[in-house]
């Protein structure tokens, strides 16, 4: 007999005798002394589950290669081994296995390669299978809830008994309740006998206790921030009706406010059963001021850089003070901006804003400078346990802005257009205009999806309003309204998605007159119709030149379809039109594009590049002075079309 084999069977019968009467100090001296590397870890014996899963609970690994510089050198150790043997009976036991047995183990030692392979030998045992499910307890929910329960028991009969899903199960059913209200509820999961030996019954088992209310909110490290601004910034009140939820809600909006570095929120039950439910709010502030530079590239843009110097205690009382500067090719200009989070004590936020903006789009020139200043209200909905939520969002403001703009050189020498420069107020030889505008809007805006620049499932509805003159000074008169609707939802690995834009403006006396050009839509680009470029698509001059219009209505639909990693593709179809006339829209005179796409997700959001084809071109549509020379267009952006 070799030595090597004389090395396995005497070490493998120490820690077998290990497993029997516990760990032990030290092994027999016939084991080997030096360092060897893991060249297999092999697991045999077991059956219904994946020996990866057990290996990735283990301290003994395999190492990635023998080669130098290829894969992790991992190295044998005796006491990390016979830990791991128990890992091995543990981890079965937990998955239903709970008379699994180690029955033997095998170490061949290489000594010229300096490596060893490891070879353990399970006897699994009869698994433990789950003969029925019941709940008890859950009778103070209603119809709804209870099936909601249901829904998140991780086990059902005729499966195996596995604690991770003994475990996931209690918290789920605990959360429904404490969702509920119930704060001082306890969950248990009960075995009960089954039909035959290794069967069992499970039983969800709640005690759900009163319903209570949130109690005193109490708030530490708070620097520069009063306790009041803290707690108007909470999504939960005292004397409200308990709601975990909120608890996690109020910790994300604090977050978001970015002052705060560290934000714990406390709700433990006291000891008195049915007693409010103290609130410890416990926060770290973050340095204030933050600076950041951000480069980018897209399809219409160009090359653009962005510089934000942000305060975000400004004043105190957690009060955002903003400072952005903009360079690219389509826009640039500083905006300062200045946002008041609590108005009112809860959910009503303020934003008083002021810039120099220029804007340098295909059809004009447009410089703007002035202010606005900004109300909002949100209304905030989650409910977990049915798995729903939505952010309300009603905002007014009001504009106060002086712009100058110049429309585009070749419309200065179209005759047809002629007319229409007179009647903008325009200089018929610079094209030129300026005007004040002061102006009221106001928005309503409904989300339900968890995540807008990649969304999977949910709606969003926007609707837009905007009054200019009439009552109020200024150089124009006109009233504006748009409205949108997206839809997301996810069928298996796929997602659809479809959008509806339509908007119009309409004015008292004549159009050109009252609405400036800048007002004008104008479709097409890589976020509206992909076939086209940028404010392509609108009526045109008699020599080809898009001049905008005051009716506009866009579609679109996507199927996004995993590819593999973080890649996914795209189809898409994209249906729209511009007129010239107010509450003008045509459905069956649509300009359609269709095209593939991709997408790379990333932590800033997904990175997209599509290709459009025209369906429908537009006949005498001039790019640059030229006839359109082709039906394709290639847009780069970050985030999704919609």
């Amino acid at each position: 007999m070799t030595f090597r084999v004389l090395v396995r069977h005497s070490f493998g019968a120490c820690l077998l005798l290990g497993l029997s009467t516990g760990p032990v100090a030290g092994q027999s001296q016939d084991a080997p002394t030096e360092r060897l590397k893991v060249r297999s870890l092999d697991i045999q014996g077991v059956s219904g589950l994946d020996v990866g899963q057990i290996t990735s609970v283990l301290a003994t690994r395999e190492s990635g290669g023998l080669i130098p510089f290829l894969g992790k050198d991992r190295y044998f150790n005796r006491r990390q081994f016979q830990a791991d043997l128990y890992r091995i009976v543990a981890f079965l036991s937990d998955n239903g296995w709970p008379r699994a047995r180690v029955t033997s183990v095998d170490i061949e030692e290489d000594a010229d390669k300096g490596a060893v392979d490891l070879t353990v030998h399970v006897d699994q045992g009869a698994p433990v299978i789950i003969d029925r499910v019941e709940l008890y307890g859950f009778d103070g929910l209603d119809a709804e809830d209870q099936a909601a329960v249901s829904r998140r028991v991780s086990f059902s009969a005729g499966a195996r008994r596995v604690q991770a899903d003994v475990r996931t199960t209690r918290s789920a059913a605990l959360g429904v309740l404490q969702e509920r209200g119930y704060a001082y509820a306890t969950v248990d999961v009960l075995e009960g006998e089954g039909t035959q030996p290794g069967h069992v019954a499970l039983i969800v088992a709640a005690e759900p206790g009163p319903i209570s209310t949130f109690g005193q909110i109490t708030v530490r490290g708070n620097h520069g921030v009063s306790d009041g601004r803290v707690k108007s910034l909470l999504t939960m009140k005292e004397g409200q009706r308990f709601r975990i939820s909120r608890v996690l809600d109020s910790q994300r909006r604090l977050y978001a406010r970015e002052i705060f570095q560290f934000v714990s929120i406390n709700a433990e039950p006291s000891s008195q059963i049915g007693a409010p439910v103290p609130v410890q709010v416990t926060l770290t502030q973050a340095k204030p001021r933050r600076f950041s530079i951000a480069p980018g590239y897209g399809s219409e843009e160009n090359a653009r850089v962005n510089a934000t110097l942000r305060h975000l205690n400004f004043f105190g009382g957690a009060r955002t003070g903003t400072a952005t500067l903009k360079w690219s090719s389509l826009d640039r200009g500083l905006r300062l901006n200045v946002e008041e989070p609590s108005l009112f004590r809860r959910n009503v936020s303020m934003s008083v804003g002021a810039q120099y903006w220029y804007a340098n789009e295909p059809a004009y020139e447009l410089t703007t400078r002035g202010g606005r200043i900004t109300f909002a209200k949100q209304r905030e909905k989650s409910d977990p346990v049915r798995r729903k939520q939505s952010l309300t969002t009603l905002s007014f403001t009001f504009v106060n802005e002086y712009e100058t703009y110049r429309i585009f050189e070749a419309a200065l020498t179209d005759p047809s257009f002629y007319d229409e420069l007179i009647a903008l107020g325009l200089n018929p030889n610079t094209g030129e205009g300026s005007g004040t505008l002061h102006a009221m809007s106001l928005d309503l805006q409904r989300n339900t999806t968890p995540n807008l620049l990649d969304a999977r499932s949910g709606y969003l509805l926007q609707m837009h309003v905007e009054q200019a003159g009439r009552w109020l000074p200024g150089s124009f008169n006109y009233v504006e309204y748009t409205a949108e609707a997206r839809k997301y939802q996810q069928v298996g690995p796929f997602v659809l998605a479809a959008r509806a834009r339509a908007g119009t403006i309409d004015a008292s006396g004549v159009l050109a007159s009252n609405v400036p050009f800048f007002k004008r839509y104008f479709l097409g680009g890589s976020s509206s119709l992909r076939g086209w470029g940028r404010f392509e698509i609108s009526p045109l001059t008699q020599l080809g030149q898009p001049i905008g219009g005051h009716s506009m209505f866009e579609s679109s639909a996507e199927l996004r379809i995993p590819a593999f990693g973080q890649l996914s593709a795209v189809a898409f179809v994209d249906a729209g039109n511009v007129w010239y006339d107010s509450f003008d829209v045509n459905l069956d005179d649509l300009r359609v594009a269709v095209g593939p796409g991709l997408r790379y997700r990333t932590p800033i959001g997904p990175v997209r590049v599509d290709l459009g084809y025209q369906l429908t071109p537009i006949d005498g549509l001039l790019i640059d002075g030229k006839a359109e020379a082709r039906r394709w267009r290639i847009h780069f952006s970050i985030g999704q079309a919609f």
